[in-house]
């Protein structure tokens, strides 16, 4: 056989090997996404799992068993997200009885900005008023007031039964895979012989590291961010802060777009509540100013650093998984493509696409 030959067959094998690779991506996907109701529960508790391990081990360090110390972990986070959810149900109440003020508020600042723009473009009065007059100008507003209340307390009790089975099974699985946590490795060794067992380890413990780092260096981001979030809108007195300091906190796991939602719905309510421009003003550039740094500045630095994945690796991801799996999908969507990225670089033939999803260092 000649070299030639030889060449043009392992040429061929890699073709061969890539096309079967993205053919093999677009059967997983297809999976994922009907096998949702199963898998992205699963997801979500191995995600839990690793905010909760450094809670375990210090509840273990105070030699208490391996059992208890996960109980008490899940019971305290129960707790916490039980609170967020009673605090947030209450800002939502209390928006509900605002609502008023916010419609009537929000009705003078179009008419005001409308006005405005009238006169900046020196649009006739008559035109104006024929075109933007009357309950037309906010029918949006007045659909919402349309709105059947056994509809929404329907949809309301549907969407809180569903949150409900689905932390059920999140809570039923980070239990059972907490449990066996310590073990698997254990068992990986045992399953593999020699070197293959080696490998595998050593593939499972990089993805686990790199993980366990990421969640934690961005869990410290987001409550840094939500701190210096705070104070501006609690300063400022902007209504329902807290509940505007929870959702920055939140939506900080998410990369980019997460910061400017973070920023956008308090800018909005503040925009509503204050008549001074330069109040507005204010809140706007305190907010916008600390999101840019956290958010654009040092958010992609630190998920660049700690997981080695490209911003472009990164801003696809997040559109692929909230394609796939909604907003979860997008909380989700670097630690999943680290376990990718990490896959490609221990297969010899697929190592070339690790390298192209990296930061290059």
């Amino acid at each position: 056989m000649s070299n030639e030959t030889r060449q043009m067959m392992i040429r061929d094998s890699r073709i061969m090997i890539t096309l079967l690779s993205i053919l093999t991506v677009m059967g997983v996907g297809a999976v994922l996404y009907q096998a949702r109701g199963i898998v992205l529960p699963f997801a979500l508790a191995v995600f839990f799992g690793y905010i909760l391990n450094p809670v375990i081990l210090f509840f273990e360090h105070r030699k208490l068993p391996s059992a208890i110390a996960i109980l008490i972990s899940i019971i305290i986070t129960f707790i916490i997200l039980l609170m967020v959810g009673l605090l947030i149900n209450q800002s939502i109440q209390s928006f509900a009885e605002e609502f008023p003020f916010y419609e009537d508020r929000f009705s003078k600042l179009m008419a005001n900005v409308f006005t405005n723009l009238a006169k900046i473009f020196k649009i006739p009065p008559e035109l104006y008023n024929e075109q933007l007059g009357g309950s037309e100008r906010f029918q949006m507003l007045a659909d919402l007031n349309q709105l059947s209340m056994t509809d929404i307390i329907t949809t309301t009790l549907s969407s809180i039964t569903r949150f409900l089975s689905n932390t059920v099974l999140v809570i039923l699985f980070l239990f059972f895979i907490l449990l066996g946590r310590n073990q698997f490795i254990k068992k990986l060794d045992l399953a593999f012989d020699g070197k293959r067992s080696a490998k595998i380890v050593a593939l499972f413990s990089n993805v686990n590291e790199q993980i366990q780092k990421y969640i934690l260096m961005k869990t410290l981001i987001s409550l840094a961010t939500a701190a210096l979030a705070a104070a501006i809108l609690f300063y400022f007195e902007v209504e329902f802060a807290m509940i505007w300091v929870i959702l920055t906190f939140l939506l900080n796991f998410i990369p980019s777009i997460g910061s400017v939602i973070a920023t956008v719905l308090p800018l909005t309510i503040a925009l509503i509540q204050f008549e001074s421009y330069l109040t507005i003003l204010m809140v706007a550039l305190s907010l916008t100013t600390i999101q840019f740094i956290m958010g654009s500045v040092l958010d992609p630095q630190i998920v660049g650093g700690s997981v080695n994945l490209s911003p472009l690796v990164v801003l696809f991801s997040l559109i692929f998984w909230g394609w796939l799996w909604g907003i979860i999908g997008m909380f989700l969507a670097v630690p999943l493509s680290v376990i990718i990225k990490i896959i490609f670089e221990n297969i010899d033939e697929l190592r070339f696409l690790s390298i192209l999803m990296s930061n290059g260092k």
